[in-house]
């Protein structure tokens, strides 16, 4: 993640909320006055988007001066202090929110993420994440995933080859897409969802190139099936599980040997941590 895409996406989100400055601290707050606040775990976490809440007050006011206790990616314990800014109290007040937005999804991410992995159980499955992303927000959201501990999928329909339903819908079925797979750049990754047993064996059977299967919605027994006709067939066909696979479950799928395991429910439906931004001290 390059420093420029931060700034663009923190330009964006100061103009939402800035559109005019601040009209309660501009009217109410001395622009003499200074201080130092400080960022706030309220519950346990893995700490992600200080880069970004950084940029967010130095895009506000160069001259603030900031301190970080803890790394990216480290666990932080509850009631403890992450951080501070210190200078202009009418900078302060202007980046706080927009500073606590990002901090507090990008860390809720990383740490959903954090648990995951580690109810994999250090196995060689990779969680992977997928496009279901927040618009404008995905390069940052992907990156959380990393800062998690887990991996990136594609970022855009440009990085590969993935056929899905809506695709071999479109084509007529999947004995129509494997058609087309001859004379594809040997350059793209090609990857195919399946959603039943008879859609798998026709995969199974083609010539065409595949890299991965991506098994939609399959339980683990089916999982186990699938698996054993793979090895025996295409035994270095990459296998991939999606759907309806939570933490308190991921661990079984992770214990099937599959390659890989994405989850949409990553990046769509991530609940923010709990941080605050607190004043502490105020001068002239």
């Amino acid at each position: 993640m390059e420093s420029w895409q931060i700034r663009e996406i923190v330009h964006r989100a100061l103009q939402e909320d800035l559109p005019f400055g601040d009209k309660t601290t501009e009217y109410l707050i001395p622009s003499r006055l200074k201080g130092k606040a400080f960022f706030l775990a309220k519950e346990e976490l893995v700490l992600c988007g200080t880069p970004v809440a950084e940029t967010v007050f130095k895009e506000i006011d160069s001259s603030l001066k900031i301190n970080w206790y803890y790394q990216e990616g480290e666990e932080v314990p509850s009631k403890t202090k992450l951080g501070e800014v210190e200078g202009r109290v009418q900078s302060l007040l202007k980046g706080e929110r927009v500073a606590l937005n990002f901090l507090q999804h990008l860390s809720g991410l990383a740490t959903k993420v954090r648990k995951m992995v580690n109810s994999l159980s250090g196995g060689a499955t990779l969680l992977l994440d997928t496009r279901k992303t927040l618009p404008g927000l995905k390069i940052l959201q992907k990156y959380a995933v990393r800062v998690g501990g887990g991996a990136n999928h594609r970022f855009s329909l440009s990085d590969g080859i993935l056929i899905k339903d809506n695709h071999i819908k479109a084509l007529g079925g999947l004995k129509e897409v494997l058609q087309k797979l001859h004379g594809l750049p040997h350059y793209l990754r090609i990857e195919i969802e399946i959603n039943d047993f008879k859609e798998l064996e026709l995969l199974l059977e083609s010539q065409g190139r595949i890299d991965c299967v991506l098994l939609d919605n399959f339980t683990p027994e089916e999982i186990k099936r699938a698996l054993k006709l793979i090895r025996e067939k295409r035994p270095y066909l990459e296998v991939e599980v999606s759907g309806g696979i939570r933490e308190d479950n991921i661990r079984e799928y992770g214990d099937l040997g599959v390659n890989y395991i994405s989850s949409g429910a990553l990046t769509h439906s991530v609940k923010a941590v709990d941080i605050s931004f607190k004043i502490e001290e105020v001068w002239e």
